[in-house]
């Protein structure tokens, strides 16, 4: 019985490096063997989603200004006095995050924004339309 319990492991044994060689049974079929009734199709990449248009700078603006307006004209007169520009400027200035607006004492962003405002109101109405606001935050 012992020669049979051993020339049954040493065929065991001889037939491992057979299956040994054989494909990985995970693995995708090999072109050879893939039947002809399926066809390979070609992997294709979804579309990349069309970005929006960048809105011009000029509507940007335009809505920023209809937008906030309201908000910094206090008196509801439909122009800013020059303490609600001031204050609406050293908001937008502060939102900003640069360097500069962050190295400026209060004395500086004071004087900076009454010469915006000076800049600002063309008609020298001592009043600050939102047309003018617009064409200021243009440039």
């Amino acid at each position: 019985m012992l020669r049979i319990l051993t020339a049954s492991s040493l065929i065991a044994l001889a037939a491992i490096p057979a299956m040994a060689q054989q494909a990985d049974p995970m693995a995708p079929p090999s072109p050879t063997e893939v039947p002809d009734t399926m066809e390979a199709q070609p992997v294709t990449e979804p579309a990349p989603a069309a970005a929006p248009a960048p809105m011009p700078r000029e509507q940007q603006v335009a809505q920023l200004v209809e937008a906030e307006f309201p908000a910094y004209d206090a008196d509801k007169s439909g122009d800013l006095e020059e303490p609600e520009f001031t204050k609406w400027l050293l908001a937008l200035h502060a939102a900003g995050g640069d360097a500069t607006s962050k190295a400026m004492d209060q004395t500086a962003k004071l004087k900076w924004a009454k010469d915006g405002f000076a800049a600002a109101d063309a008609d020298k109405s001592k009043k600050i339309s939102k047309a003018e606001m617009s064409k200021f935050l243009l440039g």
